[in-house]
């Protein structure tokens, strides 16, 4: 079922890039961009984490980012660590499972596009070895990001619709965090 606004999210039980677990209804309360990447090693997606981490202090307080990729609980913990300590949580979806939940797309044509689109844009993660080698997942998905209340309500959703990389500025995300 693809997420639209006004649902609520079903539970989200996974590991975290340390293998300890979590569950979607830890974030009650807070509002939070979930967040359907591709792989572990993904240039577009680390690229989007690296951002994250290093503008975290720009969201509100009540704010917090799950992001899931299609990747071994491993490889994700290989290519978190590039990252050092993140204020917000990684989780490996080595099955694909949600990814098919909520009909995340598959797309060789938009991942073509994103290269088009974000060719020069790639070099600062490839120079920190962000690289999807092993790929260890589907290298085709169209990410998904989801915004969703303290009341647990999705408010948005943007499913790639451009190309593969196609995610809510960072200005969008800062301004629904501060609401």
């Amino acid at each position: 079922m693809k997420i639209k606004k006004g649902d609520k999210i079903d539970e989200i039980t996974l590991p975290k890039h340390d293998g300890s677990e979590f569950n979607f209804s830890d974030t009650k309360g807070k509002k939070v961009l979930l967040t359907f990447y591709r792989v572990a090693g993904c240039t577009f997606c680390n690229l989007r984490l690296l951002e994250f981490n290093r503008r975290y202090n720009e969201f509100g307080p009540n704010f917090t980012h799950v992001g899931i990729f299609h990747s071994n609980v491993n490889l994700l913990k290989s290519n978190m660590k590039k990252h050092g300590p993140t204020p917000f949580t990684v989780l490996a979806d080595e099955n694909f499972k949600y990814f098919e939940k909520y009909e995340i797309e598959r797309s060789w044509s938009k991942l073509f596009l994103a290269g088009l689109y974000k060719t020069f844009v790639i070099f600062p993660a490839l120079i920190r070895g962000f690289m999807p080698i092993p790929l260890g997942g589907y290298f085709n998905t169209a990410v998904t990001d989801i915004m969703i209340n303290e009341d647990g309500i999705v408010e948005e959703v943007l499913y790639a619709k451009k190309h593969a990389a196609d995610h809510f500025e960072f200005n969008k995300v800062k301004e629904f965090s501060l609401r």
